[in-house]
């Protein structure tokens, strides 16, 4: 590995750590808050215009789903995506962003385990766009990858526990 290359892989580690410990000051938390609220309010507009059905999941999986989620995919891909993101490098911030956006479909092109089939609605990944965006910015705003983490865990939660283990999405929509 040449000097610049570990120098690259030294920044991206500090960056990640220094993402996890920090925590999000007040005004963070609010944004935070807004954040999740626009991206649940784009949702909302997708159970109105039918691309989310609604199909509650069994009241006896939700504690598994709220769980479960905040390991995979809040923490892992607020992790890969956006921890080791440097302030003021907004080039970096988009290509983590389209990275995160197509990351979904390729998880079914690739047959992995957490791949869903809604994962290639182009639907879908609008709201998949919308958590990015959110997500993306709550790092930037608060240099703490926590703020990100909890949007990411609490819209994943909601769309499972609203929408069914299936999350049926009508596709096309």
């Amino acid at each position: 590995m040449t000097d610049e290359a570990k120098g690259v892989t030294q920044t991206l580690i500090s960056n990640t750590l220094a993402s996890l410990r920090r925590l999000p000051d007040l005004r963070a938390a609010i944004e935070g808050v807004i954040l999740f609220l626009l991206v649940v309010g784009a949702g909302i507009w997708a159970v109105q215009m039918g691309v989310l059905v609604l199909d509650p999941a069994p009241r006896a999986t939700v504690g598994a789903i709220s769980l479960s989620a905040f390991l995979f995919p809040a923490l892992a891909e607020e992790l890969v995506f956006r921890s080791w993101l440097p302030r003021g490098a907004p080039l970096a911030a988009v290509a983590s962003f389209i990275a995160y956006v197509f990351w979904h479909p390729l998880q079914v092109i690739l047959n992995l385990p957490f791949a869903r089939p809604e994962f290639t609605d182009a639907s879908f990944l609008g709201l998949v766009a919308w958590l990015g965006l959110a997500c993306t910015l709550a790092r930037i705003r608060s240099g703490s990858i926590w703020p990100g983490v909890v949007i990411h865990w609490g819209v994943v939660v909601l769309w499972l526990a609203l929408f069914g283990s299936a999350a049926q999405v009508q596709p096309g929509l």
